[in-house]
């Protein structure tokens, strides 16, 4: 049953694709149909989601742990060697029950690297073969566990944390702008292919009603063999077209249908041309700056240098001198009473210090801190030039941007005078005012004006939203 349902659930996006889709497809429609239900956005939020948990988890670990510990019952009955004083050995039936109860307190301390702790144990111990109890317990012990002169982990798991929720975040950001910027280049590729398709369209009839005239021309004698030969040729020539123009519009129209998940018999809606995106107005300086307050550049940056001065920090702390001090203070009493163990107990101190000297390693330990300090020196260099040419990245495509602005419409007016040129030649040529050369070249000249418009306008778009994925500025 639970399959069941799981299929119906996954055949439910399908359908609300099929409903939502308009009778045009325009594209900001498109985008956040394709950002909603892209791979890639799911996986961004898995990130993200991923990010925060390993986040709680470093903040988790911050705060005082409560651990409660239990060895009950802790029976047995056996034979076993008792050594006596004279040093003999005799085998002695056992039976006893040895159990233990405790609760610890521990509380990081990530300034130090040390672990402060309170703990409180209660062992009972039960010979059954001398019919006799006793008790052992720690009413509470308060103590430090800390490294000397080593690696603190602790302290660079606090810088670290902090820097790479932030840097999770803003990569969020980043990888939902980056799906804009895919799904816009998938929608004029589709819009190219229709575009095509539709001149290809309009030469094939175009130059089916010519070739029609040309015949009945050549057959009053007006125009020669070689006009009406020319005249087919170009007929041919726009249904080879027409062809080519239709199978790579199939080809397109598939890949839009696999980005949104639909079916390979779902119709789609006619791509509809889209304005010119607003006009950007951003100083190069001021584009770089909103750029790095608002993606993970600087963050990631910050996250690889410090990862590489923490490697360096553990190959100075774990390779030399090593000192670990533990002291603590508290009470502890033995006794055949329960009350007395915590009445009466007994001060308690400890204090132990262990120490770790290489004395021969024949110069590792240099040559590990030399190693991770070659490798903190090429980081910098290297993210001082990703840095650079990232800005480079922003500027280039700011000046694309203003430059495809102009050129867009310089594009569209061209657009506009060359299918009023071809119109009026048309017009011309059926009257007999010109030949079918010239009717020809305006053809030609009609159809890469419009080409040059439509992929002018889809390098603009492009840009637009390249510069919104680089920037996370919202236009």
């Amino acid at each position: 049953m639970k399959r069941i349902i799981t299929f119906y659930l996954s055949l439910l996006p399908i359908a609300l694709v099929a409903q939502v889709l308009p009778d045009s497809l325009q594209l900001e429609a498109f985008l956040q149909l394709a950002e909603a239900r892209s791979l890639d956005r799911q996986q961004a939020e898995t990130d993200l989601e991923l990010a925060e948990l390993d986040f709680r988890l470093f903040r988790a670990s911050q705060r005082p742990q409560i651990l409660a510990s239990a060895n009950l019952p802790n029976y047995q009955r056996t034979v076993s060697e008792i050594v006596q004083p004279n040093g003999t050995v005799l085998f002695q039936p056992i039976r006893n029950n040895n159990s233990a109860l405790g609760l610890r307190l521990t509380q990081a301390i990530p300034a130090t690297g040390g672990t402060l702790f309170v703990q409180s144990n209660l062992q009972r111990f039960d010979d059954f073969e001398g019919n006799n109890s006793l008790y052992n317990g720690i009413p509470v012990r308060i103590g430090l566990a800390q490294p000397l002169f080593g690696f603190n982990e602790q302290k660079w798991a606090q810088q670290l944390a902090p820097v790479r929720l932030t840097e999770a975040q803003k990569q969020y950001r980043a990888d939902r702008a980056t799906i804009r910027t895919a799904a816009t280049r998938l929608f004029f590729n589709f819009l190219y292919a229709r575009t095509e398709l539709d001149i290809a369209i309009a030469n094939q009839e175009s130059n089916q009603e010519l070739f029609e005239i040309a015949q009945e021309r050549h057959n009053l004698g007006k125009i020669s063999d070689s006009d009406l030969m020319q005249l087919q040729v170009s007929l041919l020539s726009a249904q080879r077209s027409r062809r080519n123009a239709e199978q790579t519009y199939r080809d397109r129209a598939a890949q839009i249908r696999a980005f949104l998940g639909l079916s390979p018999e779902a119709d789609l809606p006619y791509p509809k041309r889209p304005g010119t995106p607003p006009e950007v107005t951003l100083e190069p300086e001021a584009a770089i700056a909103e750029a790095f307050k608002n993606r993970p550049e600087l963050d990631r940056y910050a996250r690889r240098i410090l990862e590489a001065e923490q490697e360096v920090a553990r190959a100075k702390g774990q390779g030399g001198f090593q000192a670990d001090l533990i002291a603590s203070v508290g009470w502890t009493r033995s006794a055949q009473d329960l009350e007395q163990i915590y009445q009466s107990p007994l001060n308690e101190q400890l204090i132990q210090v262990q120490v770790s000297v290489p004395i021969l390693d024949w110069g590792a330990q240099r040559s590990r801190v030399a190693l991770q300090q070659a490798r903190l020196e090429l980081e910098q260099r290297q993210v001082q030039q990703e840095e650079l040419d990232f800005q480079t990245d922003v500027r280039q495509t700011l000046q694309q941007v203003q430059n495809l602005q102009q050129e867009v419409q310089l594009a569209q007016s061209l657009t506009n005078l060359a299918q009023e040129r071809f119109r009026i030649a048309l017009e011309s040529y059926r009257l007999g005012g010109i030949d079918i050369t010239n009717l020809i070249i305006s053809q030609q000249e009609k159809d890469l004006a419009m080409r040059t418009y439509i992929f002018a306008l889809g390098d603009y778009w492009q840009a637009y939203y390249e510069l919104q994925r680089l920037t996370l500025i919202e236009f």
